[in-house]
């Protein structure tokens, strides 16, 4: 039977510039500690040393998987578990002081949930065991590739980009020079419990549009760009 409680791993061993057989690294490192959940795969194909998921730089990982083999010497419990990416070892140091048998929490094919660090050993990627314990329920394995999948749609999510003021496209609707004209200048009294009457817009436009502003108005009317308020001569823009 599974043992209910889960194992924390402290002490000296912990000391990540020493143990799992990795180099320890110099220079600047990311200040997130966040627990990221992973799958098997995105820890096996790594090979810089470091696991990036969606440019993101992963230091503490969590893995669901299920345990294919244990093997156990003076110093080291290896665990070999596998998920339906793939399989890799788990590796938790022993202490001095305790029976190695008390470390061991689980048993070979039964479902475990691991939360470590990557460790690079001879070109070959393993996790060092910070804690471990058996699943008490098959429902928390869906939940962690749920948990998988939003955080890489999270990270691969763009900022929000600030909202740009609308510009009007006149090469894009296909409106000349002198409709944008008219249609500005009645946005531009939008606010105006009726809009702007007729008279008004002919005071505000250019000379020369003012022998085809019926014109223009119809077009505009009929595009849909503006319409009547309290009569056939005040308009508003849509």
């Amino acid at each position: 039977m599974w043992n209910e409680s889960s194992t924390n791993f402290g002490g000296g061993f912990l000391d990540e510039s020493t143990q799992g057989g990795g180099t320890a690294k110099k220079g600047p490192q990311s200040n997130d500690r966040s627990i990221v959940p992973v799958m098997i795969k995105h820890i096996t194909s790594s090979t810089t040393g470091d696991l990036q998921i969606a440019g993101k730089t992963v230091n503490t990982l969590t893995f669901v998987g299920i345990v294919r083999n244990i093997e156990q010497d003076t110093t080291k419990i290896s665990f070999s578990i596998q998920d339906d990416t793939g399989t890799v070892t788990a590796v938790m140091w022993l202490e001095a002081d305790k029976n190695p048998a008390e470390n061991i929490c689980t048993q070979v094919n039964t479902y475990v949930r691991v939360y470590g660090l990557l460790r690079n050993q001879n070109n070959q990627q393993h996790v060092l065991i910070l804690r471990m314990h058996p699943l008490e329920d098959l429902n928390e394995l869906t939940c962690h590739f749920m948990e998988v999948i939003y955080f890489i749609l999270k990270a691969k999510k763009p900022a929000e980009e600030p909202t740009v003021p609308h510009t009007f496209d006149n090469t894009l609707s296909g409106m000349s020079a002198e409709q944008v004209t008219v249609l500005e200048i009645v946005r531009s009294a939008n606010n105006a419990e009726c809009g702007i009457e007729k008279r008004d817009i002919l005071t505000k436009v250019p000379k020369n549009i003012i022998p085809r502003l019926d014109e223009i108005l119809d077009f505009l009317l009929c595009e849909g760009h503006i319409y009547t308020t309290s009569s056939e001569d005040f308009f508003k823009a849509t």
